[in-house]
This record gives C-alpha cells, structure tokens and sequence, in this order.
C-alpha cells in the first residue's frame, strides 16, 4: 500500500512543480507584453545604426567572407539589439525590488531554479525579437550571406545575447533602483565598442577587447560569416581568432553572470 503510494505521489508532484514554474513564466509574460516601450527602442536603434553603417555607406556591397559587408555590420548591431533586449529584463527585478515582489516569492515554494527559468524565458523573447528586426530590415537592402549563414547566424545572435539578461540582473540587484537598467544600458554599449561590434578596433586595443564580454559573442554570431575573422581600423586586412576562444570566452561570460545572480537573489532571500 505504501508503495503504490509514494510511486503515484512523485508524478502528482513533479506536475505540481512543472505546474508552478509553467504558471509563474506566464505571469512573467504577460507583464512582458505591456512593455512596449522597451520593446520599441530595443528594435528600432539598432535598426537605425544598421541603415546608416550599413545601407548608407558605398562600401557595404563589398565582399566579405562569404557575404558582404552589410551583412558583416548587420550581424553586429542584430546582436546588439538582442543584447540590449535582453538586459532590459532588468527592469523587471528593478520592478520586484521596489514593490516588495521579491520577498512575496520568498515565500512561495518556488526555488532559485525555477525563478532562474522564467527570466530565462523572458530573456529569450527580448532578444529574438530585436535579433529578427535587424535581420528583416538587412535581409531587403541588401545584406548577403548564403542560406545557412543566415539561420545559423540568427540562432548565435540570439544565444549570444542571452547571458546579458542575467548580466543586467546583476546591476539590478546590486542597485535596485531604475537607474540601474541605464548603468546596464550604457555599460552595455562600451562593452560593445570593446568587442568590436560596432566598429573595427586598432589591433592593438583588440588585445584587451579579446577579454571582454562581448569579443566572443560577436565572434560567435558572425562566425558563418567570417569564421573568426574581425576587421581591423587603421590597416588592412583581418585578424582571425580561433573558434574555441570564442567559445571559452562565452561561456567564463555566461556562467559568471549567472553565478553572480544566484548568489546575490540567495542572499537577499537569506535576509528576508
């Protein structure tokens, strides 16, 4: 008898456990929804940024690496507007911090995990959608790639921009008011310049810009493209790093950022 019971309470409390996490997601996007502004900006900067570096200039139907150079300065402001999609999800922990939220989920029986995979959630969203903007805009004026080039590279640009969700939660929860979604912002945009996204860097800076954050996403994301290779300002030619640089650089990135969140929302919970 206590064995057909304890083989059908597991089941009922997994669903119940897949249930609240289902249910908490959903909360999470449906608040989601009413943030238009976000949204708006998130999507027409970069798209902006991309008609005038891009679309504007005479040297954007040269070739390069297996496209041209629309599609080179595409892929960099399509992963900046996912990253910048994607930090804006700070302002929903700013939101949590100043409304008392966050002690409420204290004391619900989600866990760390589960709260952890509903931002993630929301994450995903505020950056696919900017991601796909900078792509539908390149995509008719001109920006080439071949076919696989294309999928793969939205796919990167998304992954890549995850990570920075979690990154703006970090200043959101060391300093919980709105200005901290505009130090994440700004921050985000020097870190941008660092990582040769937005421009080509001096070979020399590109020395210190291999370590930052954003060096190995952009790699990353225009790796169909370029296989490694970054422009260089002041010469000629491309410096080409290897891909697992890239890849280590993107993951000491991710699961920093990450840690850093779980050990601050713990700490706060422990107060609480």
């Amino acid at each position: 008898m206590s064995t057909a019971t304890a083989s059908t309470t597991a089941p009922i409390a997994g669903r119940s456990t897949l249930g609240t996490t289902a249910s908490f997601a959903l909360h999470d996007l449906r608040r989601l929804s009413r943030d238009g502004a976000m949204l708006f900006f998130s999507m027409v900067l970069p798209v902006i940024f991309y008609l005038v570096f891009g679309q504007a200039m005479g040297y954007g139907d040269e070739p390069l690496g297996t496209g041209n150079t629309k599609a080179y300065i595409m892929l960099g402001m399509a992963l900046y507007a996912g990253i910048t999609g994607a930090t804006a999800a700070a302002g929903q922990v700013v939101v949590e911090a100043e409304t008392g939220w966050g002690r409420q989920l204290a004391l619900t029986p989600l866990t760390s995990g589960q709260i952890l995979a509903s931002r993630m959630l929301g994450i995903i969203i505020r950056a696919v959608l900017p991601v796909a903007a900078v792509f539908i805009v390149g995509a008719v004026t001109g920006a080439s790639m071949p076919g696989s080039a294309w999928v793969l590279s939205l796919v990167l640009c998304v992954i890549c921009s995850i990570p920075f969700g979690f990154y703006g939660m970090v200043w959101a929860q060391i300093w919980p008011t709105e200005t901290a979604t505009s130090i994440a912002g700004t921050s985000i945009v020097i870190l941008a310049f660092l990582g040769n996204v937005f421009m080509p860097l001096p070979e020399a800076m590109m020395n210190v810009g291999r370590f930052t954050p954003l060096y190995g996403a952009s790699t990353l994301a225009r790796w169909p493209l370029t296989e490694g290779q970054h422009s260089v300002a002041f010469g000629e030619g491309f410096v080409e790093d290897p891909l697992w640089y890239a890849v280590a650089n993107f993951i000491f990135w991710t699961l920093l950022f990450i840690g850093v969140v779980l050990v601050l929302h713990n700490r706060e919970k422990g107060r609480q």
